[in-house]
């Protein structure tokens, strides 16, 4: 397929803004020729290659503040909480991961539920996690939430392994959907820069269609991590309405608008591992976004369907698997 001149314009380097936003709003029907230049791209870097993950009971999911969250945003409301082991107390979290280091675990996520502001109360577990890292083995993979510099450099000195951080690019929606008055764009960028600072890596997550199912922000977000990080791994999410939420009659992310960031991720991030994580839709729409996102140059893919699996086979890639937290 010949690319348009348009889309060679985008893939130059600097890539032009005035591009990058004509595929942001392109039509489904354009993309094909923006998803084969994305495979491209990513097949120079990384060849035929992908990474298939299955975090399960080697890498199990912690909230350190239970099933309780004061923020309580329209998406989740606190729904996503249940689904992790819920250790409030700083003796918990370590009889936890001393016994999953006991018993052949690789490591855990460790997040909760957030404050009014946004922040995640992690300060009574940071001598546990100093005591974790130094007495196992155990891969810690923090949620952090937004972080001042101190904040960051605290959580740094526990040597922690990794960071997972949530960046929203529109200030409509972090305070129509976060419910977050007081927080801006500028949040994000600090909380990335103190980690930058910090030294700890970095893994950006970005929600496609947190607005309702609509795109709104997702290039300005690309965009604000492009301008202070090449992070090893870029975490792609996409908004699934969740019953018992406000936004539970909303419309999902589209599979068509998850594969166009994906190659837009590409584009801005060449060598970085662009993954699709464990949030998405189910049922057909997960297929389907699982088959357009593999075209569009993911390298990483959590919890793929068995027809995907197969669809990786036949298209001849080199699969590894991993029992771990995808930004790992």
């Amino acid at each position: 397929m010949v690319i348009p001149a348009r889309l060679q314009t985008v893939i130059q380097t600097p890539i032009s803004p005035s591009e990058l936003e004509h595929w942001f709003k392109a039509p489904y029907s354009e993309l094909e020729a923006l998803f084969s230049e994305a495979q491209r791209i990513t097949e120079h870097h990384f060849k035929r290659q992908i990474t298939l993950y299955a975090p399960g009971k080697q890498f199990p999911s912690i909230s350190i503040t239970g099933h309780q969250c004061q923020l309580q945003c329209c998406h989740c409301e606190g729904h996503f909480l249940k689904h992790m082991h819920a250790l409030s107390q700083p003796n918990e979290l370590l009889r936890f991961c001393q016994q999953l280091a006991e018993t052949g675990g690789i490591g855990c996520l460790i997040s909760g539920g957030c404050r009014p502001d946004g922040t995640i109360p992690f300060q009574p577990f940071l001598p546990i996690m100093s005591q974790i890292k130094a007495t196992t083995h155990l891969t810690l993979n923090v949620h952090t939430g937004f972080l001042s510099l101190a904040d960051a450099h605290e959580l740094a000195n526990t040597g922690i392994d990794c960071a997972s951080v949530d960046i929203v690019g529109h200030n409509d929606t972090i305070r129509s959907i976060y419910g977050l008055s007081q927080r801006s764009t500028h949040d994000y960028e600090m909380t990335l820069k103190a980690l930058k600072s910090s030294g700890v890596p970095a893994a950006p997550h970005i929600c496609v269609g947190l607005d309702h199912g609509r795109l709104r922000g997702e290039l300005q977000a690309l965009r604000l991590i492009r301008s202070i990080i090449e992070p090893r791994t870029l975490v792609l999410i996409a908004f699934m309405p969740t019953k018992g939420t406000a936004m539970a009659k909303d419309l999902p992310a589209q599979p068509e608008d998850v594969a166009r960031m994906c190659a837009l991720a590409r584009l801005l991030f060449p060598q970085s591992h662009i993954a699709l994580g464990c949030m998405r839709p189910r049922g057909l729409l997960r297929q389907k976004t699982e088959e357009l996102v593999i075209r569009a140059g993911v390298t990483c893919l959590v919890q793929p369907t068995k027809a995907s699996r197969q669809l990786l086979q036949e298209n001849g890639f080199s699969i590894r698997t991993e029992t771990t937290c995808c930004v790992v």
